[in-house]
């Protein structure tokens, strides 16, 4: 399933805005949002586009298995 593209989308399809912040790596203006599930979802302030996909520091908030 994509990602709905604006706020009222995004908010339409049940997430939740949980404020705005910076990248703790490379300090881009993200917002945050909740998703349907309750997690916490980083998304980068002028595209509404998950953040860990445009990061250059995204490895590092990587979880191992």
């Amino acid at each position: 399933m994509a990602l709905p593209k604006t706020a009222q989308e995004l908010e339409a399809t049940g997430y939740a805005s949980d404020g705005s912040g910076e990248c703790r790596a490379c300090h881009a203006a993200i917002l945050w949002y909740r998703t349907p599930k309750g997690k916490r979802m980083p998304l980068d302030r002028a595209t509404l586009e998950p953040h860990w996909s445009t990061c250059p520091d995204a490895g590092l908030f990587r979880k191992g298995k």
